[in-house]
């Protein structure tokens, strides 16, 4: 299933459709009938929009991209300024430490927190410390886009007269906390589990089984998928701002980091999240204790207000994400909620069914009843698929637009591996099909065929969470492409002469890792007494910078902190000696991209 950053997941198990009080109707097309034409159906519907997917290709969401920086990257200044700004192409939100400027000397020249430059929310503003010294600063930025994730970046100017920039023995542009990225990352997973169980279980025991409502599976089922959200959702609430500002998890409770992330449009979007949980407690709680008793006319209100809370929690996911932003988003929005509304139903049944329904011991439903149940579930189920397909095929459409950003990002790669896993289901269902299908079907085998699904669509989940993380590759660069160069070389002395190559890696602003590789005559490589290396940007008369360098092997040497402040076509200039007196000294040119 292509989609962008909500789970897609689809698989129909099948059966014929029921008739009054869940018995099959008699004189109705049998699964030779109806079933092929509804798999007709959705392999149309899905060529046709992958048909449009490939012809179609307007204007891209993205991530919040720079348009100007005040002063100007590598601008050389008579007279201090008295604030540094970046302006954006959307609106950002700042948290603290969004806006950093680095002395000559390494101490930080900002005199305040960053804000939104005359409450142009597409802006980052600092003011700077009085009194600046002549030299080059580094700006290093690091907001939230539109569609709350993390973007960061670079950029220098100098006053009075250039210098060597000097970061403050920190990245340029932080990435962030890898831990705090996983924990994040497992929050939204754990959130989408939580989230399907929660709405799929309960709707599934109302609408379907209400004469379960004293199985303890069922009830589990639904108190742990609202436990599981709750938890994710905190867990997601305290991480945020952690995660979007780089810092490290000991500020997960820093009430600074979390008022900041509650002005933020993720964090208002999980804070109503909470508020909608404390209705979904209640309605558990009824469930759980009311259910049983209820007339159909009560199970119907009931049913009903279920569905206000779950399109309601879904909108809390809709948005904040990619759909909440960029183009389209009158239509994204309602088709980003009604995919993760036919995920939740789909996941939540295939959870009760392999849980309560095609459990081993089952003491209120018989093998015909539990039969019938299954195939009444199985429209609903069709009718997930369908909106499956549809919103998710859109959504992919959205966030990809080319075939070049679908194999060459990140996020085109994982949208393949979840189609894949996709096509894993149809297969499934396929097998499910068959069984149903059989006259006397083998309840066991269709458990653990309904097992296999859930244990897949749980895996969907995961790379559905890393997806929401991604950058749309609409949106995205390629991935990048380490920048290699080759000079030869000449001491002066007998066997004195080779070759240099370096490579940078991945050749863009920010932290890069970078190889030097000494070959002699021959092309192998050559142990030397001693190899320097330094970078520098002529362009803007940076540098020469010098790079500390580690021996990895035999004429081999690498830099793993090797950090390029800005954008251009950089010199790395490398002296190699041979003898105690005998060096050359060699410039490659290497372009470096934002």
């Amino acid at each position: 299933m292509i989609r962008h950053g909500k789970p897609a997941i689809g698989i129909r198990i099948g059966g014929r459709s029921a008739g009054i009080g869940g018995r099959p109707a008699a004189g109705r097309p049998g699964i030779s009938g109806i079933r092929p034409l509804r798999h007709r159906i959705i392999a149309l519907l899905t060529a046709a929009l992958c048909l449009w997917t490939v012809a179609a290709a307007p204007t891209a969401s993205a991530h919040a991209t720079v348009v100007s920086t005040d002063p100007a990257n590598g601008a050389l200044l008579a007279t201090a300024p008295a604030r540094v700004t970046v302006t954006f192409n959307e609106a950002v939100e700042l948290q603290l430490g969004a806006v950093r400027v680095f002395a000559p000397d390494g101490s930080q020249a900002e005199a305040g927190s960053a804000e939104h430059l005359n409450g142009k929310p597409e802006t980052a503003s600092v003011p700077l410390k009085a009194g600046l010294r002549n030299g080059t600063y580094v700006v290093s930025w690091r907001v939230l886009s539109a569609d709350s994730h993390p973007v960061r970046g670079a950029w220098t100017f100098s006053v009075g007269a250039t210098s060597a920039p000097n970061s403050g023995g920190a990245d340029a542009a932080p990435r962030g906390n890898r831990a705090v990225g996983i924990l994040f990352g497992v929050a939204r997973w754990l959130a989408y589990l939580g989230f399907a169980a929660l709405a799929g279980g309960a709707f599934l025991l109302i609408a379907f089984a209400p004469r379960l409502a004293g199985d303890v599976r069922l009830r589990r089922l639904i108190g742990g998928g609202w436990f599981a959200l709750l938890l994710g959702t905190v867990v997601a609430l305290l991480s945020q701002g952690p995660y979007g500002g780089g810092f490290g998890l000991a500020r997960a409770f820093d009430v600074d980091v979390l008022r900041a992330t509650l002005h933020t449009r993720l964090g208002r979007a999980l804070a109503w999240r909470l508020i909608l949980l404390g209705g979904a407690g209640v309605l558990v709680s009824w469930i759980a204790t009311r259910l049983a008793e209820a007339d159909a006319r009560t199970r119907r209100a009931v049913g009903g207000l279920g569905i206000a809370l779950a399109v309601a929690l879904a909108v809390t996911w809709s948005v904040a994400d990619h759909s909440g932003t960029g183009s389209q988003v009158v239509f994204a929005l309602p088709s980003d909620v009604l995919h993760l509304l036919a995920m939740a139903t789909w996941v939540g049944g295939l959870s009760a069914l392999t849980l309560a329904i095609l459990g081993r011991q089952q003491t209120v439903l018989d093998a015909e009843d539990r039969l019938t149940l299954v195939r009444r579930f199985s429209s609903t189920a069709f009718a997930a698929v369908c909106v499956l397909a549809t919103t998710g095929v859109y959504q992919g459409w959205r966030q990809v637009r080319h075939w070049d950003t679908l194999f060459g990002t990140n996020y085109g790669l994982l949208l393949i591996t979840k189609s894949c896993c996709f096509l894993v289901l149809l297969g499934l269902g396929y097998v499910a099909r068959r069984i149903l299908a059989a006259k006397s079907p083998d309840l066991a085998v269709l458990r653990r065929s309904v097992a296999t699904e859930l244990g897949i669509a749980i895996a969907v989940l995961a790379v559905t969470a890393l997806l929401v993380e991604s950058q749309p590759a609409a949106s995205a660069a390629p991935a990048a492409k380490p920048a290699s160069a080759t000079s030869p070389f000449d001491t002066g002395s007998a066997n004195g002469t080779g070759t240099v190559n370096i490579t940078l890696a991945p050749a863009r602003v920010g932290p890069d890792e970078l190889h030097i590789y000494v070959l002699d005559k021959n092309g192998v490589q050559e142990s030397v007494p001693e190899v320097t290396a330094s970078l520098a940007l002529p362009a803007q008369q940076i540098g020469p910078l010098p790079v500390k360098l580690d021996l990895a092997g035999p004429g081999h040497y690498t830099s793993a902190s090797t950090v390029v402040p800005v954008a251009g076509q950089w010199q790395v200039i490398v002296t190699v000696r041979t003898t105690d007196i005998d060096q050359a000294t060699v410039i490659l040119n290497v372009n470096v991209s934002k």
